[in-house]
């Protein structure tokens, strides 16, 4: 064999021997599998299969919830018209028995009209409750009739003291008292209650007398 084709099988071999780490290294690598035990931040971050959600945000706790309440919706601890309704029926200050025929008149509503009793009480002493009252004065040989404003205070113990006055009627048939409040009270949100035809004698005699207070011959 001569030496030139001696030279051209060596070159051939080492031809063929490089090829297969030429295609290796031009080949790009291939990713890596990932690993059983990825970052606990990767797999929250990553959408499920069935639906891609949006990202959590933090739930905001009210603080009604924290309560279990809402402070709104909590009664007061004492309720105005009660009270103003207790110092009209109490006598000779006893207030304690005064308290207990409220309750007591509380209890009849309730059981009568199969509703919160508080709201009934309240509503009657509105409408009973008149805007003005008529002042009186003498002026030479005549007598003034002048209206006078009413604060709301004023206005519902005037309206109290009308339906314990109206409650009177039915006393000497041997009804309770409490009962006979009661009744009244229901009188005057059915609109049958004389309170009304009061309350219409003060009103009208307000309008009619109005002008006085234009004169001056209010008191006080």
């Amino acid at each position: 064999m001569s030496l030139r084709t001696a030279l051209r099988r060596f070159a051939t071999s080492a031809r063929l021997s490089q090829t297969p780490a030429v295609a290796s290294a031009a080949a790009p690598s291939a990713p890596s599998a990932p690993s059983a035990f990825s970052d606990m931040s990767q797999l929250l971050a990553t959408p499920s299969s069935s639906f891609a959600s949006a990202p959590a945000t933090p739930a905001v706790v009210s603080k009604e919830a924290v309560r279990g309440y809402s402070p709104d919706a909590v009664p007061p601890s004492e309720d105005p018209s009660l009270d103003l309704f207790t110092n009209c029926l109490m006598k000779h200050g006893k207030k304690t028995e005064a308290q207990k025929m409220v309750q007591s008149v509380l209890k009849l509503l309730h059981q009568t009209t199969a509703q919160p009793p508080q709201p009934l009480l309240r509503q009657s002493i509105l409408l009973a409750s008149p805007s003005v009252k008529i002042l009186s004065m003498r002026k030479s040989a005549k007598t003034i009739l002048t209206p006078r404003a009413l604060t709301e205070r004023q206005r519902s113990r005037q309206g109290i003291a009308w339906i314990l006055k109206a409650a009177e009627k039915g006393r000497k048939s041997g009804v309770s008292r409490d009962q006979r409040i009661a009744r009244e009270v229901l009188a005057v949100l059915e609109g049958t209650s004389d309170v009304f035809k009061w309350l219409e004698d003060v009103h009208k005699s307000g309008y009619l007398n109005r002008y006085a207070e234009s004169l001056g011959y209010g008191i006080g």
